[in-house]
Order: C-alpha cells, then structure tokens, then sequence
C-alpha cells in the first residue's frame, strides 16, 4: 500500500480508527488508513440495476431485487441521465 498523498511504501502503523488500521507516512509525514473495498459491486450489477431503470422499476424496488441500498442504485444511475 502506498502513500495517497507522496505514493511512498515506507510507512509505519499508527493505531487503530474506526477499526481499521492507521499509518503514518515516513516521508511526508501523512496519516492515513487503508479503505475496505469488500462491498464493491461488479460491474454485472450495475448494467442489471441500470436496465431495470430503464425497464420502468423504481430506485428502491430495484435495491430490494439486487440486495443493495436504494442510495447506491440512484448513484450508479443519476450520472447516466
């Protein structure tokens, strides 16, 4: 993992935020923690949440048919129209 801010490898641990594990850049000096990127969503959900957009269902009928939040679907979709 690097450094967001100077993209430098060499970094300590920090402690903990949130539960997740702080770092302190050696060189810049930056804190910063490295982002879960488990609830990422395929590509495949998108196009299936933006066709049924487009089919006529509605932000939330379309998160409870995919399991997801109604908040996300309406961001995958509002750049698109």
């Amino acid at each position: 993992m690097n450094c967001p801010r100077c993209g430098s490898v060499n970094h300590s641990k920090a402690g903990v935020i949130k539960g997740r594990q702080r770092y302190k850049c050696k060189d810049c000096n930056y804190f910063y923690t490295v982002e879960k990127k488990s609830d990422v969503k395929s590509i495949e959900t998108k196009r299936m949440a933006f066709e049924m957009y487009l089919e006529g269902l509605g932000f939330r009928a379309i998160g409870r048919l995919l399991r997801i939040s109604y908040g996300t679907v309406y961001q995958w979709i509002k750049p698109n129209l």
